[in-house]
């Protein structure tokens, strides 16, 4: 979201490296046939605009992306529409849509970041998974660690970077009564997978900030597969966001024998995150598999 008063760029708009750095040739066209005040209105909003859409993309102004390359113009019924150019076209694989409104000299614009069909799958609970090469009905070892990297020709999306893990809960990991696993076993383990996506994409382990939407919503025990996935969903400056999944596929038995263990029809959700990494600048875009994801500015 961004406010702004129209004064504030009362002046600005007077000078034309402004208009030439803040806005697109179809905004400044479309603003040339208003009046002067409702030009002012008019380009005010645009800019508010576009500083919510940064906000969205995860950049400010003069980190490689200028206003111009964001261009908002009316759609066929007057609703405004984002066309992402340039550098900001590579900052989001998601659509934008982003709302306007005035009232007296104030300008407010909200901007929303709209999910793929594959982010709206996950969200629901849905695996998707990318790895076509995983083989099917064929036990897995005690460690399995896999990337996947999918081609791309020019003109399609940026390819999508994953990594995936495999792992089985030893009895030395029970820690609570009734030989429950702790969550930080599996914090562990997304761990694991933001470092090798990060160490794919820019060559460096970076450092992990944070975890945002962090869900537990199955317990765990020794005896226990779990995989764990992660995705990269997001990529700034300096910043790397992962999606993460953890679902148990093998559970053990106690009850029906001591070393008894049963596959689950479907595997069941233990864990969800969003984890949010840092690298260091020098580092950035310094990806080492041959073909990196688009890097942003």
């Amino acid at each position: 979201m961004d406010v702004l008063d129209r004064s504030e760029l009362r002046r600005l708009i007077e000078r034309p490296w402004f208009l030439r750095f803040g806005f697109a040739r179809e905004e400044l066209a479309h603003a040339d046939t208003l009046g002067a005040d409702r030009r002012l209105e008019f380009l005010t909003g645009r800019f508010a605009a576009k500083e919510a859409l940064l906000k969205v993309l995860g950049v400010g102004f003069l980190q490689g992306v200028t206003p111009r390359e964001i261009c908002v113009e009316h759609g066929p019924h007057g609703a405004p529409v984002v066309h992402l150019r340039g550098r900001a076209a590579q900052l989001t694989p998601s659509s934008v849509s982003v709302s306007i409104t005035h009232k007296e000299n104030v300008v407010a614009a909200v901007a929303l970041s709209l999910p793929s069909a594959a982010d709206a799958a996950v969200e629901s609970g849905r695996t998707v998974s990318t790895d076509a090469k995983e083989p099917a009905n064929v036990s897995p070892p005690d460690i399995n660690t896999t990337a996947t990297l999918q081609q791309s020709t020019p003109g399609e999306q940026a390819p999508e970077i994953t990594a995936f893990l495999r792992v089985r809960i030893g009895q030395e990991e029970a820690h609570y009564g009734g030989d429950l696993v702790d969550g930080a076993r599996i914090l562990r383990l997304f761990g694991d997978l933001v470092t090798e996506i990060t160490v794919r994409t820019d060559g460096d382990e970076g450092l992990l900030a944070q975890y945002s939407d962090l869900r537990f919503t199955a317990p765990v025990k020794p005896g226990d597969y779990i995989e764990a996935r992660g995705r990269l969903v997001r990529r700034t400056r300096l910043r790397r966001v992962v999606e993460l999944q953890a679902h148990k596929v093998l559970s053990a038995r106690p009850g029906a024998g001591e070393s008894a263990g049963a596959v689950l029809d479907a595997p069941q959700l233990v864990c969800t995150a969003v984890a949010t990494t840092v690298v260091p600048h020098r580092r950035a875009g310094t990806a080492t598999t041959p073909h990196p994801v688009a890097e942003e500015a």
